[in-house]
C-alpha cells in the first residue's frame, strides 16, 4: 500500500512543478511589463519637458539678443521703458526715535539734565541709476543681469503730521525748548544718514533684486523674448556684489 502511494506521488510531482513554473512565468511577465511601462513613462515625461524648454540655439535667432549684443540692446531700450533717470526698486517705512540730552553742573552741583525726544514715521526709498553701468549675459535660457549699485533716495519722506515730541526739564534748568529746536533742525540730515547706512540697504537688498528682475522681465515681454522657446529665468545682482545669486529671481512656470 505504501509503495502504491509513493508511485502516485511520484507521478503527480511533474504536474506540480509545471504549475509552479507557470505561476512564476506569469509573475515575471507582470514585472517585465511594469518595468517597460515605467521606462516608457519616464521617456515620455522627459521628452515632453524638453520640448517645452527653450534651447540656446533658439534664443540666438535674433541678433540683438546674443551675448555680444544684449547689453547694448537693453540700454538702448531704457528710454522706451521709462522717462525717469532712476528706477525705484524698494521702499521701507520705519518709526524712528531721536533724542538729545544736555547736562549742566555748577560748582560741582548737578543742576539736572534737559532731554528732548522726537518719534516720527519715515519712509525710506531706494533706487538704481538707470544710466549707470549695466552688464547682461546669457546662460542657456537664463538672462544674468548685473545692475548698478543700490542708492538711497534723499531726503527720506518724514511724516511730520504723525510726529510726536516730548521734553523733560532738569530740576534746576531753563526750558528745554532750545534743545527740542536743535533736534528738529538735525532731523533731516540725521535720517538721511540712516537711509544711506549699508546695514539698512542690506535689509532691502532682496526687494531691490526683485524690482530689477521685474523691470528686465517687462523689457523682455515688450520684445517678445519672455516665454516658451525664449528666456525663462532672470538672475539679478548689483555692481557692489562680487557674485551673482545662484538661483534665478524670477522664472517662467511650466504647466
Amino acid at each position: 500500500m505504501a509503495i502504491r502511494q509513493g508511485l502516485v506521488a511520484f507521478r503527480e510531482r511533474p504536474q506540480l512543478i509545471i504549475k509552479l513554473i507557470t505561476i512564476a512565468s506569469v509573475f515575471a511577465g507582470i514585472i517585465i511589463v511594469a518595468i517597460l511601462a515605467a521606462i516608457a513613462w519616464l521617456w515620455f515625461k522627459r521628452r515632453k519637458a524638453s520640448s517645452r524648454k527653450p534651447q540656446l540655439s533658439q534664443l540666438s535667432c535674433d541678433g540683438r539678443f546674443t551675448r555680444q549684443n544684449i547689453t547694448h540692446t537693453f540700454i538702448s531700450a531704457i528710454p522706451t521703458l521709462t522717462r525717469e533717470m532712476n528706477l525705484e526698486v524698494a521702499t521701507s517705512r520705519q518709526t524712528e526715535v531721536l533724542d538729545r540730552q544736555n547736562n549742566r553742573r555748577f560748582l560741582g552741583i548737578n543742576l539736572g539734565t534737559n532731554t528732548a525726544q522726537i518719534k516720527v514715521p519715515v519712509t525710506y526709498r531706494y533706487h538704481i541709476r538707470l544710466y549707470d553701468s549695466w552688464k547682461l549675459d546669457i546662460a542657456g535660457n537664463t538672462l544674468m543681469v548685473r545692475a548698478p549699485a543700490i542708492q538711497s533716495s534723499l531726503p527720506p519722506a518724514i511724516h511730520t503730521d504723525q510726529m510726536e515730541q516730548s521734553v523733560n526739564r532738569g530740576w534746576c534748568r531753563l526750558s528745554p525748548g532750545t534743545l527740542l529746536e536743535e533736534l528738529r533742525s538735525s532731523l533731516t540730515p540725521t535720517l538721511s544718514s540712516y537711509a544711506s547706512d549699508p546695514r539698512r540697504i542690506q535689509l532691502v537688498r532682496e526687494t531691490c533684486r526683485s524690482g530689477v528682475a521685474e523691470f528686465v522681465k517687462k523689457w523682455l515681454e515688450s520684445e517678445n523674448q519672455w516665454g516658451s522657446h525664449r528666456f525663462t529665468a532672470i538672475t539679478a545682482g548689483f555692481a557692489d556684489e562680487p557674485l551673482l545669486p545662484s538661483q534665478p529671481v524670477v522664472h517662467l512656470e511650466f504647466d
